[in-house]
């Protein structure tokens, strides 16, 4: 109902505005350009089941096409032209949807018309039914909340409501809508709040609800009470107090108490100590572990029947007290393979549990039997340099509160029968079978005296690294195989060997190169310049870095070609050796590889070169040494020249000589005189001067006869019944030399004879003062043996006082062949020339 004032007159069907002619009529020129645009578009599209259809339906999709597209007609898919498409009739196409998975635009086109015609498909799912429904009132006097899940994802646009009805005594309340909002950690949990009022006794029924385009969904009812679902908040931990074994937890406030704890390192799992009787305030926990670090959480609760349990409180740790370690060390040794035979005793470190306590050092304590008893301290699990004869070692681990007990081994342990065929075999989870068998028949049975096996050790390391990462472990008696996962890496080598242990010895057997898994070598060996010496180079490596080795490496090849680019050779080297040396290349510039192998194939290789220079007379060597060779000569034939300008030295030289020289023996046929005697045959007259001082230049030589005799006479010539060979009374030739010429074969007719005559050549000198008319003996057995005249040794004497008296130095041993080395006889006789031979080199000396 209007109401007007009097002078107003009411309007009728027709009395409007001239703001609503306006309006009308721009709705109707919009009407007319929407129904314009509808006409000018040149088909339709349309679906068997509707815009709106569930994930995984199968439909037709039509294009209709007005009479005036007389063009070709096609359809697309997200505007991607589709080929296979069915013609329903003339003006209109189809296609079959199979399993449609997605949100889908369909369009039709009309070629040569600018405007297109589609269609949207909207595709999902209707919604789960709700499940899980809870409800948590927080603290005595919060909200509730509820929780649910509302099931799988919808892929359409899904409204999820909460809806409580209270019960007030005999009254009951209207049901209450209350949305819900999805969480972000855990996209299919649903929550709604509502307040609540009344008493703890009210009880109330909720449920959820969930809908969309495609359906919707209800949950069951759940009715409950406050006091069913009132939780208190987290309490408060206000004090852990620990001894070695357990720890008390305090809870400030609490009513009904509960405690969990774990390990903190790992962590481990959470282990739930419930609720005990007077456990309202604190709780204690025991059975816990030495030296450990716990974490520990409390909750609470109103009462025993009322409300449900808090949420755990934020974690609180502490640590137990230590105790004395409870487990001996697992001790073993190594012996180096130095000439000193160093043994490095090792341990292994006792776990967390076995330690009990922060382990601050070791003490090891050595009797020897020889050197006593000793005892030191070390902070890591090894100890090197032990060198004992026979040791007994007992270790210790030291902390806080104690020693651990006492760990015994008796180093080093007889040679024992070891175990037999050991075999190592890989497997592709990371692990190694190492396998045996038992060695031969021990005890009485085999005469070694060992006894029984008392089990067996395994041990292994990474190639070259015993000292550092030497690992093992301990078998029983019965156990001939067992498989290493720990403390084993792929791609890495590694070596070790099986012990078996009898009560006062062991026997070992080594295994090596052995690895889980293997690459080839990521990097190549590092080459050193190669050596050259001539026609030959020797190559140098270090071998590949641990880390790149992939595994065991079985080989080096060296390759090397020369500046054609052609081979000159590949040579293979054990992996123990680092050089090689290749010999007889020619002159050239050469390029040389070294790589590195393993059984899966050749790493990269590493490149030097180096060059061959051409064999030269005049190389630099060879020059050096004929310099040197030069030189020396020159400065040692310069001395010998100095000392050669020495006369006595040089006569002294001249002497050593002819001592180290054999005789020669000259003919005596050659010499002049003898010739001339050979022309006048019997005597003949010889001239010697014995010295520079006894003959003037107006004197006359003294004249020795020579008397030849015949050649059978010599077996009965008496040397002591001599005649003056003269012919005249003695003493007619003054001073007179008496020589006898014997020849070269003597008859050994009388041994006095050959005896007297042993010696070859001249026996005497004497001389005679040219006025005392002293006469020479010439009869009877009386014979004038002396060696050289005084004044010929006084020459002499003379002479060596004028440079260096070296004959005591230069002393030549007795030659029975020299004239100067046995006493001369004078004795007279006739001697043919012919049957003698006479070595004059003294006289002419």
């Amino acid at each position: 109902m209007q109401l007007t004032t009097g002078s107003e007159q009411p309007r009728g069907p027709m009395a409007y505005s001239p703001h609503g002619w306006w309006s009308i009529l721009i709705g109707i020129t919009l009407l007319c350009a929407i129904g314009s645009s509808r006409a000018d578009k040149p088909c339709t599209a349309s679906s068997s089941i509707g815009d709106l259809v569930l994930l995984g339906s199968s439909f037709q999709v039509f294009c209709t096409y007005q009479a005036s597209c007389r063009a070709s007609k096609s359809m697309h898919i997200d505007k991607k032209k589709i080929d296979k498409i069915q013609h329903y009739n003339s003006t209109t196409l189809f296609l079959n949807v199979t399993n449609i998975s997605k949100n889908t635009t369909y369009t039709c086109l009309c070629e040569g018309e600018p405007e297109p015609c589609g269609l949207d498909i909207d595709t999902g799912y209707p919604p789960d039914l709700p499940e899980n429904v809870t409800c948590v009132q927080k603290g005595e006097f919060g909200e509730v909340m509820c929780t649910w899940r509302r099931g799988r994802e919808t892929h359409l646009t899904t409204t999820s409501e909460l809806w409580v009805r209270a019960v007030f005594g005999n009254r009951t309340a209207g049901s209450v809508s209350y949305p819900g909002s999805g969480s972000r950690s855990d996209p299919g949990l649903v929550s709604a709040n509502f307040p609540v009022s009344g008493s703890v006794q009210t009880e109330y029924s909720v449920w959820a609800s969930s809908s969309n385009k495609l359906g919707s969904a209800v949950s069951t009812t759940l009715n409950f009470t406050l006091d069913h679902i009132v939780q208190p908040f987290p309490p408060a931990v206000s004090q852990v107090e620990c001894w070695s074994l357990g720890c008390n937890v305090r809870v400030e406030g609490a009513q009904f108490l509960e405690v969990q704890q774990r390990t903190a390192q790992g962590p481990g799992p959470w282990i739930l100590h419930p609720h005990t009787a007077g456990s309202v305030w604190n709780q204690s926990i025991v059975s816990l572990q030495p030296y450990t670090k716990y974490e520990f959480q409390a909750r609470v609760k109103l009462s025993h029947r009322r409300g449900i349990w808090s949420d755990w409180s934020q974690p609180v740790s502490n640590w137990t007290q230590e105790e004395a370690p409870a487990k001996a060390l697992d001790v073993w040794y190594t012996t180096s393979n130095s000439p000193n035979n160093s043994i490095t005793l090792h341990w292994k470190m006792l776990s967390h549990t076995e330690a009990r306590g922060k382990i601050r050092g070791y003490k090891v304590i050595v009797n020897d039997t020889l050197a006593g008893k000793s005892e030191s301290n070390t902070s890591i699990n090894h100890i090197s340099g032990l060198s004992c004869s026979r040791c007994d070692v007992t270790v210790y681990a030291l902390n806080s509160r104690g020693s651990s007990p006492p760990a015994h081994v008796t180093i080093p342990l007889r040679a024992a029968q070891p175990p037999q065929n050991v075999m190592c075999r890989n497997h592709s989870n990371n692990s190694v079978t190492i396998s045996w068998r038992r060695p031969v028949t021990a005890g009485a049975a085999s005469g070694t005296g060992d006894g029984a096996v008392s089990g067996y050790l395994l041990e292994w390391f990474p190639v070259g690294r015993q000292v550092e990462k030497l690992r093992w472990k301990r078998l029983g008696p019965n156990e001939t195989h067992t498989v290493i996962r720990d403390n084993i890496k792929p791609f890495e080598c590694y070596e070790g060997a099986v012990y078996a242990l009898y009560e006062q010895a062991v026997g070992r057997a080594q295994f090596e190169d052995f690895y889980t898994l293997e690459l080839v070598p990521s990097a190549g060996p590092s080459v050193h310049q190669p050596v050259v010496e001539g026609d030959k180079v020797t190559v140098s490596w270090s071998e590949v870095p641990q880390e790149h080795r992939g595994g065991c490496v079985i080989n080096y090849t060296i390759y090397v070609e020369n500046s054609e680019g052609k081979d000159v050779g590949n040579y293979v080297c054990r992996a123990s050796e680092r050089s090689f040396t290749i010999r007889d290349l020619p002159p050239d510039y050469y390029r040389l590889w070294v790589a590195a192998s393993t059984a899966s194939g050749q790493g990269p290789r590493a490149k030097h070169s180096f060059f061959i220079k051409p064999q030269s007379l005049l190389s630099d060597s060879w020059l050096y040494t004929m310099v040197l060779v030069g030189i020396t000569s020159f400065l040692v034939f310069f001395v010998l020249l100095c000392l050669y300008q020495v006369s006595s030295l040089r006569r002294r030289v001249s002497t050593l000589v002819h001592c180290l020289m054999p005789d020669i023996v000259p003919d005596p046929a050659n010499s002049k005189w003898a010739k001339e005697c050979a022309k006048e045959k019997g005597e003949l007259t010889l001239h010697l001067y014995l010295s520079e001082s006894s003959v003037s230049e107006e004197e006359e030589p003294d004249t020795v006869e020579v008397q030849e005799l015949p050649e059978g006479s010599w077996s009965s010539w008496n040397p002591a019944q001599r005649t003056d060979i003269s012919g005249t009374p003695e003493g007619a030739i003054h001073p007179s030399l008496h020589l006898l010429f014997m020849p070269q074969q003597i008859p050994a007719t009388d041994p006095s004879t050959t005896a007297y005559f042993q010696s070859s050549y001249l026996k005497s000198f004497s001389q005679e003062s040219g006025s005392s008319g002293q006469t020479q003996d010439s009869q009877g057995t009386d014979m004038t043996v002396d060696y050289i005249s005084t004044h010929v040794l006084e020459g002499r004497e003379e002479k060596e006082e004028e440079g260096l008296d070296v004959m005591g130095f230069f002393s030549c041993p007795q030659n029975p062949l020299s004239p100067f080395m046995n006493p001369l006889v004078s004795f007279g006789g006739k001697l043919t020339l012919d049957a003698v031979r006479i070595d004059c080199s003294e006289f002419l000396d």
